[in-house]
């Protein structure tokens, strides 16, 4: 750790006395010890050594020694006290009385030198002086503004500067967030962090620390930004889908400051709270209820959280199943031993999700159900022989039966109709 001695010169010299080798500057430290030495052109001229105009009382820590032309004055464990202005005198005593350096109050023969002594303590420890005052340590911006975070630093040596933000070191300065350190004197240095357009991601807590052999201080600024910031479960990215009938929930959580208002649409309307639709908000959450669920209440319901500082939104997109309509127009063609051509056409509505069919016989002699396989789209066949079946269709959704379309006449696989209306 440094302390420091600051020497300033003032030589005149109007005589045949004249100090011939001035001192040079010194550094030094607390406690330890400084000697000025100088060279006069006279052996056995006379020197006073005063300081703030008053003879310095020599002792064993304030040592005056002369060796032929040179003269020494020693101080041992230098303290703050002995901060002051020193002089040597060389000349007729009375003139040398005087405390101001003025050429008309010299006697003629005379020379003075001076010197101001600053000594400064051994070492200090850091201190972190904030040069805006934020309400709380707190510092609330919209987003988009801009942040800055100076601070004065004491201490001696000159402390290391870091900056962190949520308790990790910032290594580095980046283009969006900005670090700048510069000493400005022996036990004075200024920093400053500065985020040049603040968004969500710069909320956090800044912490500047000082360190130096002495010891550290730190002192923490709170950042907020104001764009408000919606939370949703991970499974609400997924489609919501339910059953016609069933009941769904959307539901999110919400921060920010001023705390964000809250608003539920669907197609670029704003939705309202209804025996249908219930709608629940409270300061950081909101709940959107849908009972009773038909297929036209799926679709996109959108979620905007707005302050002054910005806005968030999340979208939901909700699929509502429901009963498949059946195949329309089956007809039977190009019957024989082995095999059957059925055709129809896509049902109407599919219920909102890809359908499977199926297709079953039912025996005319014993009444069992017997299935049959579907070879191709549309396409039948494995019939037994001379067995009599009557064909119908089932569209599955989901894994359920639904509706069912039959045929109009028991098939025979010898290609002969019997025309019986169906038992089921």
């Amino acid at each position: 750790a440094a302390a420091w001695l600051h020497v300033l010169l003032c030589l005149q010299s109007h005589c045949h006395i004249k100090i011939v080798v001035p001192p040079e500057d010194i550094d030094t430290q607390e406690k330890k010890t400084i000697s000025f030495s100088c060279k006069v052109n006279r052996p056995n001229a006379t020197l006073k050594w005063m300081k703030a105009g008053e003879e310095i009382t020599l002792s064993k820590r304030i040592v005056y020694r002369v060796d032929k032309d040179k003269h020494t004055l020693t101080i041992k464990d230098c303290t703050l006290a002995d901060e002051g202005e020193y002089t040597a005198v060389a000349g007729d005593d009375k003139a040398t009385r005087s405390t101001l350096v003025d050429a008309n109050n010299l006697a003629h023969g005379s020379c003075i030198l001076i010197w101001l002594i600053s000594v400064l303590p051994f070492s200090v420890s850091p201190e972190i002086h904030m040069l805006k005052q934020f309400k709380g340590d707190t510092i609330t911006v919209k987003k988009g503004e801009s942040i800055e975070i100076p601070a004065d630093v004491l201490g001696l040596p000159i402390p290391k500067i870091e900056w962190s933000k949520d308790d990790v070191v910032i290594e580095k300065p980046t283009e969006t967030l900005l670090m700048e350190t510069n000493v400005t004197g022996r036990m004075n240095c200024k920093t400053m962090l500065s985020i040049p357009a603040a968004n969500r991601r710069d909320r956090g807590s800044y912490t500047v620390a000082a360190s130096n052999n002495m010891g550290s201080a730190t002192h923490t600024v709170y950042v907020m930004v104001l764009e408000p910031r919606l939370d949703v479960d991970a499974s609400y990215s997924s489609t919501v889908v339910v059953m016609a009938g069933e009941v769904f929930k959307l539901e999110a959580s919400v921060t920010g400051r001023p705390i964000p208002s809250l608003v539920w649409t669907k197609e670029g309307k704003e939705l309202e709270d209804t025996a249908k639709i219930e709608i629940k908000t409270s300061e950081f959450h909101t709940t959107l209820t849908n009972k009773d669920s038909l297929r036209r209440d799926g679709g996109a319901f959108t979620l905007i959280a707005s302050n002054p500082g910005g806005f968030a939104k999340f979208i939901y997109n909700v699929k509502v199943l429901d009963r498949p309509g059946p195949p329309n127009s089956l007809t039977v063609t190009d019957v024989t031993a082995e095999k059957c051509v059925l055709n129809w056409l896509h049902p109407t509505h599919d219920g909102g999700a890809k359908i499977e069919m199926v297709c079953d016989g039912l025996d005319a002699t014993s009444a069992i159900l017997v299935s049959c396989a579907l070879e191709l789209p549309g396409f039948l066949k494995t019939i037994a022989m001379n067995s009599e079946l009557l064909l119908r269709m089932l569209q599955v959704l989901a894994c359920l039966v639904h509706q069912q379309c039959t045929t109009k006449h028991w098939i025979l696989s010898s290609n002969q109709a019997h025309q019986t209306t169906p038992r089921w």
